[in-house]
């Protein structure tokens, strides 16, 4: 059991009395962040505060000093509650994002697909040249950011997980399953199971289930329903299509052969076309060869070895 801590104690007198007050939501912040055991002795003196909310003597089993308000227990109306409830959460969650973690950087410099398990025993599998920085300490939360490449979070377990992609892009997740795509050109977010929560600077918070795709530009985030898993077929090597967009397979196959296929605007309108193609196990040539004849169209290589899809 925690012991009373006289000094904090006060600070969280003066906390429930102005939950709004900016300075005293730094000192709490300042307290976390350098000390976990007064972290975990703050927020079980607040939680314990709010679920005995309806007895005017919450704090009554720590010792106090005298205050300005002695009374102010008695004053609060059920309404507040809620309110420093809302505050205590973001409070806290400003403090979690600003507690010091020592992140391991791995960049998977193999031939092949790699993964590092956390902690709770998930795993996050990276494609060739992919690199991320991860906390492979903490139990209780699990944290990445993805830096570049195709990196899949395989989370088996309700432990929550946070990843930060570029551009300031939060997921949070547990018991659930997703990609993360970094380039240069932007990021992409698939869920493969389970449920996703996206926020971020440039976008409202919002939740992307199973099969939703989610792709992140500079002030605007695009989400869109596949019809298959092929973001994800890198890391499955499952390149079986079945009535589903071009658009979908050229991005599949662009990341699992690492080539580059352009679209002109004048054969965009092959993007929507509906195909039933089945990729596995097929050489480059021979996977272009089937694109083109599923297209009726051309797949043109130039110098720089790009592909340009063109009408016939």
């Amino acid at each position: 059991m925690l012991q009373p801590i006289p000094a904090i104690d006060e600070l969280i007198m003066h906390f429930i009395q102005s939950p709004q007050d900016p300075a005293l939501q730094a000192s709490v912040a300042e307290l976390v962040a350098n000390n976990p055991e007064h972290a975990r002795y703050i927020e079980s003196r607040l939680q314990a505060w709010l679920v005995k909310d309806s007895e005017p003597t919450a704090l009554t089993a720590i010792t106090v000093k005298q205050v300005a308000r002695p009374s102010v227990l008695h004053a609060i109306k059920p309404w507040m509650l809620g309110a420093v409830g809302v505050v205590m959460a973001v409070v806290l969650f400003c403090c979690f994002r600003k507690t010091p973690r020592k992140l391991r950087p791995y960049t998977n410099s193999t031939t092949h697909v790699d993964s590092v398990r956390l902690p709770d025993g998930s795993r996050i599998v990276l494609n060739k040249n992919a690199a991320i920085l991860y906390d492979n300490r903490h139990q209780d939360h699990n944290y990445a950011e993805v830096m570049k490449g195709d990196v899949f979070f395989d989370l088996r377990k309700q432990t929550p997980c946070t990843v930060i992609t570029p551009g300031d892009y939060t997921l949070q997740a547990a018991a659930a399953a997703f990609n993360v795509h970094v380039s240069a050109t932007g990021v992409v977010v698939f869920v493969s199971r389970g449920k996703v929560t996206l926020s971020g600077k440039e976008a409202d918070d919002m939740v992307l289930s199973a099969n939703t795709q989610v792709t992140l530009e500079e002030k605007k985030a695009t989400r869109k329903k596949l019809d298959s898993q092929g973001p994800v077929a890198w890391k499955t090597g499952v390149l079986r299509f079945r009535n589903t967009e071009a658009s979908e397979i050229l991005d599949a196959v662009s990341v699992c052969y690492a080539i580059q296929i352009s679209v002109p605007p004048s054969a965009e309108k092959l993007l929507h076309k509906k195909l039933t193609i089945d990729l596995r196990k097929k050489s480059e040539r021979e996977m272009i060869a089937l694109l083109q004849k599923s297209l009726s169209a051309h797949l043109a290589k130039d110098s720089t070895d790009r592909y340009y899809l063109t009408l016939k």
